[in-house]
């Protein structure tokens, strides 16, 4: 498959699955040039609160391992500078990965990823194939189990391995990153990197709670309400343009 610039397979391990409230720990990435070269930048980061059990107990990463590493905001910018004006790719990432990353680059005041950015998440595309576990599916391609599940660098390199392979075995796949992005982005896109809002014939729709499928032009106290509450940093950047977008056109 060629590349018609930069992507970046990674991977974040954490402090727990909140978008919002949860802080990386650990980033594993590998960028692939155009040209086929390969960078691999693997991360700790010390997340300024504690990593509960649970969360260690997944991926191994205890407060003492990261006590004198980097907080992400003295990462934030050469992290940005690496990544800028890269196509972004994982597994699950569309869920978690790429809103939690944006949060944490959100409260430094980096606008990141970009809107052109194009997404490749390899569990959407083996759900058209096939079926779903990280080790499961890397089994299923590679012939072998998967070791250290859940350090965020065995993930990604797994995660890698897993998408030449699906681009090797699929006809289907033989296209370009956009092409294979839109195989799964449906007839509404995604507005959002939390996918609390949609797009549809130029119109914007609530994908959650009580106003679900509801016209945000119709639920404006609704979008105030969002604004004021914990909800991610992307998602009100979002709705702050679609509400000026709104305003401008009663005007």
């Amino acid at each position: 498959m060629k590349f018609e610039k930069p992507i970046v397979f990674f991977d974040l391990e954490t402090t727990g699955v909140d978008v919002v409230k949860d802080r990386i720990v650990q980033i594993g990435a590998i960028k692939i040039n155009p040209d086929g070269e390969r960078i691999v930048k693997n991360v700790l980061v010390n997340p300024s609160i504690p990593i509960p059990a649970g969360a260690t107990a997944v991926h191994g990463i205890s407060d003492a391992d990261v006590k004198d590493k980097p907080f992400f905001y003295q990462i934030a910018k050469s992290m940005f500078q690496w990544l800028e004006g890269c196509d972004l790719a994982g597994y699950n990432s569309d869920n978690f990965d790429i809103p939690l990353l944006s949060e944490e680059f959100g409260r430094e005041g980096i606008d990141y990823p970009g809107d052109d950015t194009v997404y490749i998440d390899i569990i959407r595309i083996e759900r058209m194939v096939n079926s779903h576990k990280l080790g499961d599916t890397y089994k299923r391609y590679l012939g072998e189990e998967l070791k250290d599940a859940h350090d965020a660098m065995a993930d990604v390199e797994a995660t890698l391995k897993i998408f030449e392979h699906q681009v090797e075995q699929n006809d289907l796949l033989n296209l370009n990153v956009s092409q294979i992005a839109a195989l799964y982005s449906g007839e509404n896109s995604r507005v959002d990197f939390a996918r609390k809002i949609y797009q549809n014939n130029d119109k914007y729709y609530w994908n959650f709670g009580k106003h679900r499928n509801e016209l945000i032009s119709e639920t404006q106290d609704y979008a105030d309400w969002v604004l004021k509450s914990d909800f991610a940093y992307n998602t009100k950047k979002h709705i702050r343009r679609i509400l000026a977008e709104i305003k401008a056109q009663k005007q």
